[in-house]
């Protein structure tokens, strides 16, 4: 049975009966499903007795108790947050201000509270206030750059320290505007000081001395690195493959945006350029004292800067298409057995995605065994009681989406070990034909409603429930989760089974279109919402049996190689 909804006063109809079309598949035979009750749904409060927990509630009454997890999830950009059930209409540049004054307002607020409870992990958030290197950090420039003058008021040497890594360290880092961070960060410590030149401040202020010549030092040393890598010609635009070699020997390399730091194409970043003296600071470190500057400057531009940034603007290009050239060069190493099988080199989206090429299908059936194999080493299997639903609706036909839901459902269904449940997968809506299953046994991949055997015994039942879904959404819906819930688990008992014999439901929304909104959310002890995807968050999700907390997905957000660069040092 599948049921579409149109229009987006129809989005909470339709997250409603999700829930109650998944509940009806686990409960006995039941009379006609109660009245549903109209409850606004608000996030839930972590209530502590701590002075820390008193000090952040007097800064939000809607604080999880938590600091840091306040700055993880209620710091964000007006223009990502996603609407809920019923979306407000669109601010207007006037509220939008107001809305993002108010944000920034609160972000000064709480960052004091949570240096003081985690230090490292407020500083991996503050770089995360601005990160885009992979879906689940939510790029919030204004707060960055105002977390970063925070840093410099209050933790200068921490601020300095850190400038190699808030400019970009790891090959993706160096494409994005990392370098221009850093002129804004400097031009907002400026304006700071209303009429004070960088002259001046420069003179009078030995933090911002420090923190501008450290900046400049930075541009001039990833200037001169791109400079150097165009002289050698070994800047090929066919490259395919990210830090890897080409066939005829030559390093494929990568470079920053340094060029386009000293080329500004906009009048604001004109006038941020003069105001920090920019070109000033970088002829000093760049052309001899006795030379034309000016003419320096201009040979400089047309043999280096110019090609360097359309090279950076190419190769931001060709990055987005490198992740199905890395897997399938994995796949073809491993099909050709050159290559150790890793079991966690890939996810189950990546590999469900290649089983049906024509080329590597082999190799990605050889991974996902790999891959399986690995979760059940170590520890009991936590996912042996568990059951996948996967409610593929008309939005779903993005195929990373589609794959990623019936990847984790097909995985799910075969860790099950209740012979009843193992193997199954159930939906709430038509798979798509051109869905590649892994194995031939997932032919018949059952279809919702399935009533449950009243004859099952307790040890049968399946303990948890994940929905991969996209329908899902958080605050607003007009059903209240605790009564739908707790009448169902009535019927249970009524049924002769036990309190706990009715499944904890995971509701997943894992159409994420933006990631930036990683967010979970407990309305009822038997209900879990999580929203959001990314490849950290699904790892986590993997190798925490499908328990997610809070807790856990900001751990993840914070988790790539790039943030554990950072450190506190004042």
């Amino acid at each position: 049975m599948s049921l579409r909804l149109h229009g987006r006063r129809n989005s909470d109809v339709q997250v409603c009966l999700t829930f109650i079309r998944v509940l009806k598949v686990f409960s006995p035979l039941t009379p006609p499903p109660l009245p549903l009750l109209a409850r606004r749904f608000m996030a839930s409060n972590s209530k502590g007795d701590s002075d820390m927990a008193k000090n952040i509630s007097s800064i939000s009454p809607n604080s999880y108790g938590d600091p840091c997890h306040d700055l993880c999830f209620h710091v964000k950009s007006p223009d990502n947050v996603v609407g809920l059930c019923l979306p407000p209409p669109e601010p207007s540049d006037e509220e939008r201000e107001q809305q993002n004054k108010a944000t920034l307002n609160y972000l000064k607020q709480l960052l004091p509270v949570a240096c003081s409870h985690n230090s490292l992990t407020t500083l991996k958030l503050i770089f995360n206030l601005n990160s885009l290197d992979s879906p689940g950090e939510k790029y919030f420039p204004a707060a960055f750059y105002a977390a970063a003058i925070w840093l410099h008021h209050n933790h200068p040497k921490t601020l300095l320290c850190n400038i190699p890594s808030f400019a970009g360290s790891g090959s993706f880092y160096l494409l994005i505007a990392r370098l221009w961070d850093l002129v804004e960060i400097l031009y907002g410590l400026l304006l700071e000081q209303g009429q004070d030149s960088a002259a001046q401040r420069l003179h009078r202020d030995a933090h911002y001395k420090l923190l501008h010549d450290r900046v400049m030092e930075v541009l001039a040393e990833q200037l001169k690195s791109d400079i150097e890598k165009l002289k050698q010609h070994r800047l090929g635009m066919e490259m395919e493959y990210e830090d890897n070699d080409k066939e005829d020997g030559t390093t494929l390399l990568l470079v920053s945006q340094a060029a386009a730091c000293c080329t500004p194409s906009s009048p604001e970043q004109v006038q941020a350029t003069r105001a920090v003296l920019l070109f000033e600071s970088l002829e000093r470190k760049l052309f001899p004292p006795e030379s034309d500057q000016s003419e320096e400057w201009e040979r400089l531009r047309k043999e280096f800067l110019e090609p360097l940034t359309e090279y950076s603007r190419q190769r931001m290009r060709l990055y987005l298409n490198q992740m199905p050239c890395v897997i399938t060069k994995y796949l073809e190493e491993v099909k050709a057995g050159g290559s150790i099988i890793k079991s966690d080199a890939l996810l189950p989206n990546y590999i469900i995605r290649y089983v049906k090429d024509k080329d590597v299908g082999e190799a990605a059936e050889i991974q996902w065994k790999a891959m399986m194999e690995n979760i059940y080493q170590g520890e009991e299997n936590k996912f042996k009681n568990c059951l996948a639903v996967c409610n593929i609706t008309y939005t779903m036909s993005a195929t990373s989406i589609t794959e990623l839901a019936a990847s984790l459902g097909i995985l799910v269904s075969e860790l099950s070990e209740e012979p009843a449940w193992k193997g199954k997968v159930i939906t709430l809506g038509p798979l798509p034909d051109q869905l590649p299953l892994l194995h031939s046994t997932y032919k018949a991949v059952i279809s919702c409603p399935v009533a449950v055997n009243n004859n099952f015994k307790v040890e049968q039942m399946i303990k948890k429930v994940f929905v991969f879904t996209n329908s899902v959404r958080f605050g607003g819906c007009s059903t209240s989760w605790k009564t739908l819930y707790e009448a169902k688990r009535s019927k249970f008992k009524e049924q002769g089974y036990g309190d706990d014999t009715m499944p904890h439901i995971f509701f997943w929304n894992i159409w994420d279109i933006a990631g930036f909104m990683h967010r979970v959310e407990e309305p009822h002890p038997g209900v879990t919402l999580l929203r959001g995807n990314s490849n950290t968050l699904i790892k986590s999700f993997l190798d925490n049996g499908g328990e997610i907390s809070r807790h856990q997905i900001m751990e993840a957000v914070i988790a790539n190689k790039e943030y554990q660069t950072l450190s506190v040092v004042d």
